[in-house]
């Protein structure tokens, strides 16, 4: 493996783990929670449905439902890309390889699924008219220079729940995982022939991943904030 590859790899782990070290809210309690807050009742807020559930689920269900998916997706690609990464030393293991592989897409898809159960829901119920009123005067240049966030998926949402724009960032959420699945099916024809793809295919799989993850995350550091 050339130089130029060890390079990201050894980036991406050590981002990685001073991500997970270093933020201020738990990584796996993180993305998209409190979303149910911006539908009417709030945060205690349920709906009938039936999706594969006897029992009604609530909002938050399809929103830790989705993060878990997410979660689980994104830890499967970086043990993907540790298998790469260490091909170089100990030879392709393909079946460990193609699992991995398979696991991510296996769980984003659920992720997806999940998340516009979400959508649907949120779509038969009215808004919590107090929280968007919050969202709408929330100070968020402020509370992006506090915190170091990053700029251009901050001001994404920004946009989007200053107009208390719910129904957009829910798209939004679900047009991110869209954008992962499609780079992974790209690398799936690579990985189905035990062959790996090209490493700026990679890069950018990885860069949406982080991106996906920091938009859902930075909607709950918001809605924390104004909560509690």
């Amino acid at each position: 493996m050339n130089k130029q590859i060890k390079r990201f790899f050894v980036t991406v782990i050590i981002v990685f783990v001073m991500y997970c070290i270093y933020n201020p809210i738990a990584y796996a309690l993180v993305w998209g929670n409190w979303r149910e807050c911006a539908s009417a009742p709030g945060c205690s807020c349920t709906l009938t449905l039936d999706i594969k559930m006897s029992m009604p689920p609530t909002l938050k269900t399809y929103v830790v439902e989705s993060a878990g998916y997410f979660l689980k997706s994104h830890d499967a690609y970086q043990e993907f890309l540790y298998c790469v990464e260490m091909s170089d030393i100990s030879g392709l293991d393909s079946m460990n390889f193609k699992n991995t592989f398979y696991s991510a897409i296996e769980n984003m898809e659920k992720a997806k699924a999940a998340y516009s159960n979400l959508k649907i829901a949120s779509e038969k119920i009215p808004y919590n008219q107090e929280m968007i009123e919050q969202l709408m005067k929330f100070d968020y240049d402020g509370f992006r220079i506090k915190y170091g966030l990053n700029e251009p998926v901050f001001e994404k949402l920004k946009t989007l729940l200053g107009k208390g724009d719910i129904a957009g960032f829910d798209g939004d959420v679900i047009e991110n995982m869209d954008g992962i699945l499609r780079r992974l099916y790209e690398i799936k024809a690579f990985v189905d022939k035990d062959i790996v793809p090209d490493i700026a295919l990679i890069w950018r799989t990885t860069q949406a991943y982080f991106e996906a993850q920091l938009f859902g995350q930075y909607m709950s550091e918001v809605f924390r904030d104004i909560l509690f």
